[in-house]
């Protein structure tokens, strides 16, 4: 199996909201990323799935709103379908907070949701 290199995540972080758990986990020549955050006011999760390529080609597998629960039920999923039949997991990892946006001011970058 082929495995990409270790790479740092960097997320993007506004009032409101904050990181609840970042995962990978490696597959043949991909990784799957799985990106949550909490939204402080409600508790409610945020999160997106996502598989990457050597060239950073990036695609959505999962994206949804829900409990801590539902986010664990779309990790237990794709960690089975994906990472299982070839002896993997997902492991946790620490992202670099790169930003704290003000909350009027818009995120050009990909969001969470």
């Amino acid at each position: 199996m082929q495995r990409l290199p270790e790479q740092d995540i960097y997320i993007y972080q506004t009032p409101g909201e904050e990181v609840h758990k970042i995962l990978v986990g490696d597959m043949d020549g991909k990784r799957l990323k799985a990106l949550a955050k909490v939204l402080t006011d409600s508790g409610r999760i945020v999160y997106k799935i996502l598989a990457e390529d050597a060239r950073r080609n990036v695609e959505t597998l999962a994206a949804g709103e829900g409990g801590p629960e539902d986010f664990m039920q779309e990790v237990n999923r794709f960690g089975k379908q994906y990472l299982e039949p070839l002896g993997e997991s997902w492991r946790e990892v620490q992202p670099k907070i790169i930003d704290r946006l003000p909350a009027r001011r818009p995120c050009l970058k990909t969001p969470l949701a």
